[in-house]
């Protein structure tokens, strides 16, 4: 009778033991999805950052042609929108603080405050703004 008990005891502890088990089972691939997720999550910011870089370098070589004024006034003032818009879409905030750099300097020509005499200054300055975009984006997704 002993052996009965110890039987139907086990027999009956046999199914919550398994369910246990396939609580944990369960458990870890709760936490596999998760891992999953948040993998895939990093992923899409890369790509984002990658995307808004090479839009960034792309904006931030702008060089107007200077024998031309109201050409480059013009040219200047799409490209600094261009650039603002660009920094407020940017969630890295060093290629943010670049853009926006850039755009102030643009924004130097849109005034008309940079003229073809004075302009050999601000194509070496914009060259160096336009080398710490390319540099930040080096940086981006390493």
């Amino acid at each position: 009778m002993r052996a009965r008990k110890r039987f139907v005891v086990a027999a009956m502890a046999l199914p919550l033991l398994t369910g246990l088990a396939a609580c944990g089972q369960v458990q870890e691939v709760q936490q596999g999805l998760r891992n999953a997720d948040e993998q895939i999550q990093q992923a899409q910011q890369n790509l984002d950052s990658i995307s808004a870089c090479a839009q960034a370098i792309n904006v931030a070589s702008f060089m107007p042609n200077f024998a031309n004024p109201q050409q480059a006034k013009a040219d200047a003032e799409a490209k600094a929108e261009e650039l603002r818009k660009l920094a407020d879409q940017t969630a890295d905030q060093t290629l943010r603080q670049n853009l926006l750099e850039v755009e102030q300097s643009v924004q130097r020509v849109a005034s008309g405050e940079i003229t073809l005499e004075s302009s050999a200054e601000w194509t070496t300055a914009q060259l160096e703004r336009y080398q710490q975009v390319t540099t930040t984006c080096s940086q981006i997704g390493n």
